[in-house]
């Protein structure tokens, strides 16, 4: 699609790719210090679980935080300046105006509004 080499807009956003392994290594390191040097306990166990979910929310935090450099990634270098978007306006057709004096109403109408009225 791209028949250029450089774009010719600004640098697109690339994912931190270095931030997400710093991110995760620690917290996975740690949990590995806990595996060898904590005894079996309650303690332990909060520890690892506390770990692994330190992991997996920073994981998540850093996806969620680098969604729109990840989309881009596999976009060609020029596909920003070759882009096009199409607007449709909308036709609704206007809504009439209502009538001043209400029309006939049918017979239920009359007993509905007693009953509510009660």
């Amino acid at each position: 699609m791209c028949d250029s080499i450089q774009p010719d807009g600004p640098a697109m956003a690339r994912p931190r790719w270095g931030l997400l392994y710093g991110a995760t290594l620690s917290p996975l390191a740690a949990l590995a210090i806990v595996e060898v040097a904590a005894p079996p306990s309650p303690l332990g166990a909060v520890l690892r679980y506390g770990l692994a979910l330190v992991t997996f929310v920073t994981m998540g935090t850093w996806v969620w935080s680098s969604r729109a450099a990840l989309d881009l990634q596999d976009w060609c270098p020029c596909a920003p300046a070759t882009i096009s978007m199409r607007v449709i306006e909308s036709r609704r057709p206007y809504s009439a105006p209502r009538p001043a004096t209400p029309g006939p109403q049918p017979a239920w109408a009359e007993e509905a509004r007693e009953l509510v009225h009660h």
